[in-house]
């Protein structure tokens, strides 16, 4: 069923507000994107291959919520743009390995101050103890919507009700 559109943000339940600030951050991500000509999924896989280093494409789609044909897309298109490179995995005779190019190692810093900036504006005006209310919240409701996804309960759905 279908939460009712509220008034005003104020007024949402919680399913339209994720979805709001979703929306919003999805946004504000793209249109900071735009002089770069990335797309969010490209900009999500060179921070991930930044920060974690060459991977294999099951493990990176996993790291940036892609599925794997979409992530094999993606990909190819950058490795087509000269932003990453791929090259046999030494260690796993069918597997190949996704890195940056060398080349692009300026950008991804470039783009690293980015997301730092964009995570910093995210919070602003909340204390650490709300981030962590926030943080919670939003992992319980994850949980919920997964046990929903594959039939199995959140551990904690029981003790809410209880509550409420």
């Amino acid at each position: 069923m279908q939460e009712p559109m509220p008034d005003s943000l104020t007024q949402a339940g919680l399913g339209t507000l994720a979805a709001a600030l979703r929306r919003r951050l999805k946004y504000v991500v793209a249109s900071r994107l735009t002089p770069y000509d990335l797309t969010l999924q490209q900009f999500w896989v060179i921070l991930v291959l930044l920060e974690k280093g060459p991977s294999s494409l099951h493990p990176l789609a996993q790291q940036v919520w892609m599925d794997d044909p979409t992530a094999s897309r993606v990909v190819k298109a950058m490795v087509e743009r000269g932003l990453l490179r791929t090259q046999p995995d030494p260690k796993h005779g069918r597997r190949i390995l996704i890195s940056l190019a060398p080349t692009a190692l300026p950008l991804a810093l470039e783009l690293q101050g980015l997301a730092a900036e964009l995570k910093a504006g995210l919070v602003v005006g909340l204390s650490p103890e709300q981030q962590t209310v926030v943080r919670r919240g939003l992992l319980a409701m994850i949980a919920n919507l997964e046990g929903m996804q594959t039939g199995v309960p959140s551990p904690n759905s029981g003790q809410e009700a209880a509550a409420s």
